[in-house]
């Protein structure tokens, strides 16, 4: 197997010390060495201006220009080479300086220190090209974070235009839709003349129709609030309990209508909450509305639990259920996971997740395929 050649920069005004160095590296089988050896440090740094070596091995006792000045000077032009300084004195002093003006390594010139170059420059050609690597390995790093920084605020700034555009758009649509649909309402009140019973079933499409946009609409407002920092919530202290119970008593005509049972499991006490009324009341519909929806003839059940300062909500459905991989998937926006085709936006939970944060509380879901969901939020006190 072939050795590997290393290029060597030898600077010695001292001959036949060179010649010893060169001598016992002939005789080293790590690499195939090929020595260029300079007396001074004037030619060493002509030689390094069109030449490049693997290492240097530099004198620190040289005529004219020393070999102090030769390694600052080599540092100064951002010459890079690993330096091995070859130094008579042992003085620390000494040492620190060298290694300070960039030598990566010392070794001291005594009785047989010739048979330690050869292990010092293993030793040094191993730790300067770890070395370079790190170097190298950490720009790359530095680039593609950079890169990536960039990218991020570009999808920032997309996503920022994306909500600027949805909440325009929802501005734009919801005054003319109001206006449709009052016209309407007077029409199906007579106001514009008798309405006979197929047209008030098809303004009773058209209303229904008007309700979903009037739905989208509101929704995609709060979204774009929620995203852009500009929800506010008017909290006050309140009783979940009490709430509760009044939202569980609006759906009782759309439960009964499909056969679903509405069970309460409250405390007997009331408990506060420091939260926003409308905020949680809208987050009580979202997903009792949902346990409702993917209900058929079954059972929605709202429970209260009282923690240690913490409440918990839980509204568990014995509908289909969802599968456990796509469970994370639910808090996302536009993302449905049930098979079955239902009304909706598809951001009722998304909503519904960022009201909770908002208060400092958290929501997730515990559910199976075929055997109903279970939503729980936990709200401080």
């Amino acid at each position: 197997m072939s050795k590997e050649k290393l290029r060597v920069l030898m600077v010695e005004d001292n001959p036949t010390d060179a010649l010893i160095a060169k001598k016992r590296l002939q005789r080293d089988d790590a690499f195939e060495y090929e020595v260029v050896h300079l007396v001074s440090g004037e030619d060493a740094l002509l030689k390094l201006e069109n030449w490049s070596y693997d290492i240097m091995l530099l004198d620190y006792n040289l005529p004219k220009k020393s070999g102090l000045e030769t390694l600052k000077e080599i540092k100064a032009r951002n010459i890079e080479i690993p330096i091995v300084m070859i130094t008579g004195q042992g003085d620390e002093q000494v040492v620190a300086t060298l290694i300070k003006e960039g030598a990566f390594d010392y070794l001291q010139k005594r009785e047989g220190y010739e048979d330690s170059i050869p292990l010092m420059i293993r030793k040094t050609i191993a730790e300067f090209r770890a070395k370079s690597e790190r170097e190298k390995l950490q720009k790359e790093i530095a680039l593609r974070k950079e890169e990536l920084e960039k990218i991020n605020a570009q999808l920032k700034e997309l996503d920022r235009m994306k909500s600027d555009f949805v909440a325009n758009v929802a501005h734009e649509l919801k005054t003319p839709l109001t206006i449709i649909k009052g016209n309407l309402d007077n029409i199906g009140q007579g106001f514009a003349g008798e309405v006979q019973p197929k047209q008030k079933e098809i303004l009773g499409d058209v209303f229904n129709v008007i309700n979903r946009l009037s739905r989208l609409i509101n929704d995609l407002l709060d979204l774009s609030k929620i995203e852009s920092g500009k929800m506010e919530l008017n909290k006050e202290s309140l009783d979940i309990v009490a709430l509760a119970g009044e939202i569980v008593k609006t759906f009782e005509t759309l439960a009964g209508a499909k056969n679903v049972g509405l069970v309460k499991e409250f405390p007997g006490n009331a408990l506060n909450v420091n939260a926003d009324k409308d905020k949680l009341t809208q987050v009580f519909i979202n997903l009792m509305g949902n346990a409702i929806k993917f209900t058929d003839k079954g059972s929605v059940t709202v429970r209260i639990i009282d923690m240690q300062g913490e409440v918990e909500v839980e509204i568990q459905d014995t509908g289909p259920g969802i599968p456990q991989d796509q469970a994370d998937k639910i808090f996302d926006k536009f993302v449905r996971v049930i098979a079955e085709k239902k009304e909706g936006t598809g951001l009722g939970l998304p909503i519904a997740r960022d009201i909770i944060v908002l208060h400092k509380g958290r929501i997730r879901i515990e559910s199976e395929a075929g055997k109903g969901s279970k939503f729980i939020f936990i709200l401080p006190k």
